[in-house]
């Protein structure tokens, strides 16, 4: 009896794993930025303004930029946004940068927290 308790504990501990997915490609829309665990949105910004000032400047600057609101967030005062196609991440940066009360500009960045999995064929 204890050993088909194990047999069963093991089984089921085992078919866990089996519902894990292939490796995939890397998205198209997510640009390596020379450390492995740390990618970007090549088109996304993420805007931090001044309370005191207000978001009526950073709007302005927007609508003249081109740039479309990802996500205006409530508990922050932030907002993500899309550049227009074409246009220079790094660039778009510093028009923004110097937009009045904007506190900071920043890639939308990817954190990944571990590496993938890779197969052991690969390793070897």
């Amino acid at each position: 009896m204890r050993t088909l308790l194990y047999i069963l504990a093991f089984l089921s501990v085992v078919s866990c794993g089996t519902g894990r997915k292939a490796a995939q490609a890397p998205d198209p829309q997510i640009v390596t930025d020379g450390d492995r665990f740390q990618d970007y949105a090549p088109d996304h910004l993420i805007i931090m303004y001044s309370q005191d000032v207000g978001k009526e400047p950073l709007l302005l600057a927007i609508k003249d930029y081109n740039a479309e609101i990802i996500y205006d967030y409530k508990i922050i005062t932030g907002m993500a946004i899309r550049i227009p196609d074409g246009q220079d991440l790094s660039e778009a940066m510093e028009y923004f940068k110097a937009v009045k009360g904007v506190v900071s500009v920043e890639k939308d960045r990817i954190i990944h927290l571990t590496d993938p999995v890779k197969p052991r064929l690969e390793l070897q």
